[in-house]
């Protein structure tokens, strides 16, 4: 698997802190060899404890700059060293590190490849805490496309789960529709998601409308479609759903896009 959908489920919160709270959430999970630290170094307390110390000066806005090197001469890291604090692009400290056990992706996230993931509620139109990641998709592969209401998350109340659901069983039956003719009456030769049937493929669209492949609790922990049994591959589907109903109508759910 080259990407994957993961659902984060966040606490009810202003939209504003959607990014910082699902960077926070899903760091645990970063496979990636380098650990962000904070966007503004000013406050930070090992950072604070070096300008104590009298390795940075004291009264001054800090850059990360400043950072890296009282850091790195501090310890005798001469770059390249894999303790040492490094800058990215944007001159932001970052360190690196070693692989994660925990860890279930390794790129930035983004928004769903295909495109936009949920649909909303109508009357939540123009709500401003429905979240749309920067990330437009490809339109040509886009399930949801021509649809209105589309969005990739906001609180769990605001989302129709029941609509898309809809919307992605219609649209397998058209598929099944339209590849059809002419392509003979023997189902061995037609697609695997097609050789149930119709009513079996439209079936499992909706079923599977919802899941993605991993899901990020409220509580933090992670769960995805590989913990559960080959034999019951509709058990993650169900739980999925499950949890979603259950939850507060404010939590914030987000759909995000990992590569692994």
């Amino acid at each position: 698997m080259s990407s994957f959908d993961v659902l984060v489920v966040l606490p009810p919160m202003p939209p504003e802190q959607y990014e910082a709270a699902l960077a926070e959430v899903m760091e645990p999970y970063n496979a990636q060899d380098g650990r962000y630290d904070a966007e503004d170094p000013n406050g930070v307390p090992w950072v604070e404890e070096l300008r104590a110390g009298g390795a940075l000066p004291q009264g001054v806005e800090l850059t990360w700059a400043q950072v890296a090197d009282a850091y790195n001469s501090a310890h005798g890291y001469e770059l390249p060293h894999d303790k040492a604090l490094y800058l990215d692009g944007n001159g932001r400290g970052f360190w690196q590190r070693e692989w994660n056990p925990n860890g279930q992706w390794d790129r930035k996230l983004q928004g769903r490849l295909e495109g936009r993931y949920f649909l909303h509620r109508p009357e939540a139109a123009g709500d401003p805490r429905l979240w749309n990641s920067w990330f437009e998709g490809h339109p040509d592969r886009d399930p949801l496309l021509g649809l209105p209401w589309r969005c990739d998350g906001g609180p769990r109340g605001l989302l129709d789960l029941d609509a898309l659901r809809d919307a992605l069983g219609r649209r397998a039956g058209e598929d099944y529709d339209a590849w059809l003719p002419g392509r003979g009456d023997d189902p061995m030769k037609w697609p695997v998601r097609f050789a149930g049937g119709r009513a079996e493929t439209v079936a499992e669209a909706r079923a599977s409308a919802v899941a993605g492949f991993a899901l990020l609790r409220l509580d933090g922990t992670w769960t995805d479609y590989l913990d559960w049994p080959r034999d019951n591959p509709e058990g993650y589907q169900q739980y999925v759903d499950a949890y979603l109903d259950a939850i507060d109508p404010d939590a914030v759910v987000l759909a995000v896009n990992c590569h692994c």
